[in-house]
């Protein structure tokens, strides 16, 4: 037998997102099995869209449901940077800020000398805690690992990306001229800074690559300067500058201790 739009949606869908509700109010079960469910509820409310079972009030009522109920699947947003020959992947630095730089290419394998593990709270951006995971000490190169709730402003933004991205695809899918959005990738706040490293002898640090995520209650940032403090530092300094100029975070931290 086959099923009516409004039937399918009382008999399959609204069921399954109230099982949704009924499961995370149990807590038994993590967000991301749950996201697995709503990404093929989502795609079969699309799929019934463009089939013309639902109609287009019916699919954008029922996107709103899988929104609501906390299982609208996400773009998740990964980007790396690169040194080197042949290095060709994007990095997440603010609009107009100094890209990474070429590192210099070592005679040897770099090793490594030491990790400061966290977790170890840095300060506060716009009132949400900024934390390190780690920072490591290599032979000529030193890594901090750091990440941050990107707040409720950043989730707005990427959800209404995000909508204006499918509903472009799905006027795609269906023959509709449109201009395409600007991008379903928003910028998360630690994405949105430009990151220095300086210590307590003035040595000259250079951004030679890192990496970042961002999904909705994650913002984590893994930055790379070039070269390896020197044997005699004790003191790391972590400056976050916005657009304006601004520096919004200033952390200091010791050099990891290497280890015998």
């Amino acid at each position: 037998m086959t099923l009516s739009g409004e039937q399918w949606l009382e008999q399959v869908f609204r069921p399954a997102v109230a099982a949704v509700e009924r499961v995370r109010s149990a807590d038994v079960v993590t967000v991301d099995p749950l996201r697995v469910l709503g990404g093929r509820l989502a795609a079969q409310v699309e799929a019934l869209g463009d089939t013309g079972v639902l109609t287009d009030a019916q699919e954008r009522s029922a996107l709103d449901a899988l929104e609501e109920a906390g299982i609208m699947p996400e773009v998740r947003t990964v980007s790396a940077s690169s040194s080197g020959p042949g290095a060709a992947l994007p990095v997440a630095v603010r609009a107009g800020s100094a890209a990474p730089v070429a590192a210099h290419q070592p005679a040897e394998a770099p090793r490594l000398r030491g990790v400061l593990a966290g977790p170890r709270r840095l300060g506060h951006l716009d009132g949400r805690p900024v934390t390190l995971v780690s920072a490591e000490l290599w032979s000529d190169r030193v890594l901090v690992d750091l990440y941050a709730d990107p707040g409720q402003e950043y989730r707005d933004r990427r959800t209404r990306a995000t909508r204006e991205h499918l509903e472009w695809l799905r006027g795609q899918r269906r023959g509709h001229a449109a201009e395409r959005p600007r991008s379903a990738l928003v910028a998360s706040p630690l994405q949105d800074l430009t990151w220095t490293l300086q210590d307590d002898h003035g040595t000259e640090y250079h951004r030679t690559g890192g990496s970042a995520e961002a999904e909705h209650h994650l913002d984590r940032q893994r930055l790379r300067w070039s070269p390896a403090p020197p044997a005699h530092a004790e003191r790391l300094t972590l400056l976050a500058t916005d657009a304006t100029g601004t520096v919004v975070l200033d952390a200091e931290l010791p050099v990891p201790e290497p280890t015998a």
